[in-house]
């Protein structure tokens, strides 16, 4: 392996767990940017994403560029950070992974979810985001998101049932995310002229059964409702608007 290549490490793929660090190299890809304009882009808060950007520096996957008599600070790829994120070495990064799980409790996943709290989780979520950059098309990108929603709840509700109230805000956020980027993915899918019926089909079902679930999860347990709720709330706008752009492009009626 060259020199210039990428150094996988256990430290990489801890990095790599947060999506919006995979997004904030991806969107690097074509040119420099500022912590505004990945702001703007990713639609993030600036603080969030100048806290991502310093974890992606100390994993020497970006670099600042600070221009003599300019105020505004810069940030690009390192050699290690185009190995991410060039087509050319998304096979050895997957292989180095696949590897790795093997090594360290891969085998160990195929059997035994790995919840929030457990040793194996932040791996697990490592591969999930490695999967996502390596997957171009938004349609695809958004039926994993889907399926990363689903398991997002059913960690949600595992936290819920043993009284780990001090994740429920987090599985809770991740839900809203996957969902939101979900959307997302469809949107640009729709703007770009791609069929999009499939993906809504399965976008309605699924939030359909996840709003189930969370209602159930309230009736059950009035008193997580407050951290429960935002979750509900964005699996509602979900179906509310799959079943609106179902009717829209297709003419049928779909049930809410």
């Amino acid at each position: 392996m060259e020199e210039e290549e990428l150094k996988v490490s256990k430290k990489l793929l801890k990095t790599l767990t947060v999506e919006t660090r995979t997004d904030i190299l991806k969107s690097l890809e074509n040119r420099p940017m500022t912590a505004s304009e990945l702001s703007r882009k990713l639609n993030k808060h600036v603080t969030t994403v100048s806290e991502h950007l310093d974890v992606l520096k100390e994993s020497n996957l970006i670099e600042r560029i600070e221009r003599p008599g300019r105020k505004w600070i810069y940030y690009k790829l390192t050699k290690p950070g185009e190995s991410i994120v060039h087509p050319q070495s998304y096979r050895w990064v997957f292989i180095f992974v696949t590897t790795f799980l093997t090594f360290v409790g891969g085998w160990y996943l195929l059997t035994v979810n790995a919840y929030p709290g457990h040793w194996l989780y932040p791996i697990e979520r490592a591969r999930e985001n490695l999967q996502l950059l390596l997957t171009t098309n938004n349609l695809q990108r958004a039926k994993l998101h889907i399926q990363y929603a689903e398991e997002r709840l059913e960690e949600t509700k595992s936290v819920v049932e043993k009284g780990q109230t001090n994740m429920i805000r987090r599985t809770v956020k991740d839900y809203e995310t996957e969902v939101s980027q979900a959307t997302k993915e469809i949107e640009i899918a729709k703007k770009t002229n791609q069929n999009i019926v499939p993906a809504l089909e399965t976008f309605s079902e699924s939030t359909a059964k996840q709003k189930t679930i969370l209602q159930n999860l309230v009736i059950r347990l009035p008193e997580v409702r407050k951290e429960i709720q935002p979750a509900l709330n964005i699996s509602e706008e979900g179906h509310s608007m799959a079943v609106e752009e179902l009717a829209n492009i297709t003419g049928k009626a779909y049930g809410q």
